[in-house]
């Protein structure tokens, strides 16, 4: 295949520059400099090989690879001069924080007794609300009205629905939920 189109433009990057080269580039610590000489520094969260736009992630902690504080940063292909990488090693907790970093932390695990305990409780309120609550065909999960499915561990955000008004209200219902043991029938 050539390099040169037929009509005798400019061949897109894409076509020209491995993707393999971009991907190589995630999870490394960089500093981009773009066109109006600014420098930008942090670990290269993901690229676009087609735009060839890069994500950034800082730490705003000084000389810290903790990014629970962090921002990103998104720089527009057409605005990157040039990229060089500063550290070609990757810090297993650079990337294991990358990995979980736009995840739901993990809920500790509750005790089968535990996740009945609080359908049970859950089932109490939503009827207490005058919602009509009917177990799943195979006993796991809850259903409210037809319209949504609370599964385990039956929290806010463990509900399911395609009408966005009914999540919403059921959410804000089971966020208003009284604690374990104190609601009463």
């Amino acid at each position: 295949m050539s390099s040169t189109p037929s009509n005798g433009g400019e061949v897109h990057p894409i076509f020209t520059k491995d993707p393999q080269d971009w991907m190589g580039l995630v999870h490394k610590q960089v500093q981009v400099t773009t066109e109006d000489t600014r420098q930008h520094q942090g670990f290269v969260f993901t690229v676009d090989p087609v735009s060839e736009s890069v994500v950034l992630l800082r730490s705003t902690q000084p000389n810290s690879n903790d990014f629970t504080g962090s921002s990103l940063t998104l720089l527009p292909g057409a605005s990157i001069r040039n990229i060089t990488v500063l550290s070609h090693s990757i810090d297993p907790r650079v990337k294991s924080q990358f990995d979980s970093l736009f995840r739901p932390a993990p809920s500790k695990a509750l005790s089968e007794e535990d996740l009945d305990l609080r359908k049970l409780q859950l089932k109490q309120w939503l009827e207490k609300h005058r919602l009509p609550v009917t177990p799943s065909p195979d006993g796991q999960a809850l259903i409210v009205a037809g319209a949504l499915t609370v599964l385990p561990p039956f929290s806010e955000d463990s509900c399911l629905s395609t009408n966005e008004i009914i999540l919403s209200r059921i959410r804000t219902l089971i966020r208003d939920m009284p604690c374990e043991g104190s609601l009463t029938s």
